[in-house]
């Protein structure tokens, strides 16, 4: 059987979507399965050199998506051209030898357009996910309609498509909250098998784990600047512990200038500090510089960094929503109800305060939480999770 893995990015400079096709592909042929990806052709500069050429199969660009990216408005449009341009070359396969499977994007909303009477798989599917109600004043005026809209629309493409409830396998990674949005497109429970969202690569599962010692008043933020990540909570936090903690902010995005302002108009020049962005092969060695990771995060469909940081020794301060309330519990995580902004702002001082003064409690966070990442986490075990949805095809 030719497995044919669609993902709209590859590679391993893409971020995380595109890393989990490579290296879910990469596993695919280590385990000597027939597998083919069918990617962007973007992503070819990633990918020439790191697998047989006769494996990569490319959508190339055409006058529609050039278009449609122009475009504000239809640019959600582009992802509709990449899917029935990789239909078309699917076709060079038999469908009944075959089987597609949709890895990336992993929302529930979008389309993929499978071609008639070819055997699919799609997932993991991660989506359904919005502020907290307490946070909702935060969200964009086009977040709030578009949760308005979300059941609707799904049951409109349920209507208009059907292919969530044409697919042999549906992989869930986001919980009872994706379930129901695919339910509302007219999946069926049966189809369904809950899968963790992605692996974490060898070298972080094979790294040592760090011994928390002494007071360690140093703290990191990592991810793109936008609104959902909430740095700016993490950053209002610092100023609220005893004795002042510092905070590193690895990332880039359009809320850095505003934070900047914040920071500098709470006083904390000298314990917040803004670095453009953390190389992946860097990160062993500089995690361990560190007491904890704050990752305070409102709509987060999974939290990749969130597994990377459990793996890695890291305690992580979050909240207890969305995907990061699924890869770990309050004995592997310090988890903060999301009640109210001025709350959870000075539960995240008192995390931190608590952490820096006591390397033993640190210590126990960072066990448990390698204990549980080593369990679910490798790529090994989740990419075996995911081949399991071709069986009985």
């Amino acid at each position: 059987m030719k497995i044919i893995v669609i993902s709209t990015n590859a590679g391993t400079h893409m971020g995380g979507e595109a890393i989990k096709a490579y290296q879910y592909f990469s596993y695919l042929l280590q385990q000597g399965q027939d597998a083919y990806l069918l990617t962007h052709a973007r992503c070819c500069a990633g990918l020439d050199g790191h697998f047989p050429p006769d494996r990569l199969i490319y959508v190339e660009d055409d006058a529609w998506q050039a278009f449609f990216w122009k475009s504000r408005i239809l640019r959600r449009f582009v992802g509709d051209c990449f899917h029935l341009a990789a239909a078309r070359l699917v076709k060079r396969f038999a469908p009944s030898g075959c089987v597609l499977h949709y890895l990336c994007p992993i929302s529930p909303m979008i389309r993929r357009h499978p071609p008639k009477g070819y055997r699919y798989v799609i997932g993991p599917l991660s989506g359904n996910i919005f502020h907290p109600p307490a946070f909702r004043s935060r969200m964009a005026r086009s977040e709030k309609i578009q949760q308005r809209i979300y059941k609707p629309l799904q049951r409109l493409n349920g209507v208009l498509f059907k292919e969530k409830k044409g697919a042999h396998r549906l992989l869930v990674s986001g919980y009872e909250r994706t379930r129901r949005a695919l339910k509302w497109s007219g999946a069926n429970e049966d189809q369904m098998m809950d899968v963790a969202d992605s692996g974490l690569e060898e070298s972080l599962v094979k790294s040592d784990l760090p011994v928390h010692e002494g007071v360690n008043k140093q703290f990191i933020f990592f991810g793109r600047l936008v609104e959902y990540k909430g740095a700016d909570l993490a950053i209002r936090a610092v100023a609220q512990t005893t004795p002042r903690v510092n905070l590193t902010i690895y990332g880039k995005g359009p809320m850095l200038p505003g934070l900047k302002q914040l920071s500098a108009d709470l006083g904390l020049k000298e314990y917040v500090k803004f670095i453009d962005w953390l190389p992946h092969d860097q990160i062993i060695e500089t995690a361990a510089r560190y007491r904890g990771f704050i990752f305070p995060t409102l709509a987060e469909a999974n939290g990749i960094v969130m597994q990377e940081a459990m793996m890695l020794g890291l305690p992580v301060v979050t909240l207890n929503w969305g995907g990061p309330q699924g890869l770990a519990n309050r004995q592997e995580s310090i988890l903060i109800d999301p009640t109210n902004e001025q709350t959870v702002i000075a539960d995240i001082a008192t995390a931190m305060s608590d952490l820096a003064q006591n390397p033993e409690r640190a210590n126990q966070l960072a066990q448990a939480a390698r204990k549980r990442a080593e369990r679910h986490f490798s790529w090994d075990t989740v990419a075996a999770s995911w081949q399991k949805a071709y069986e009985g095809l």
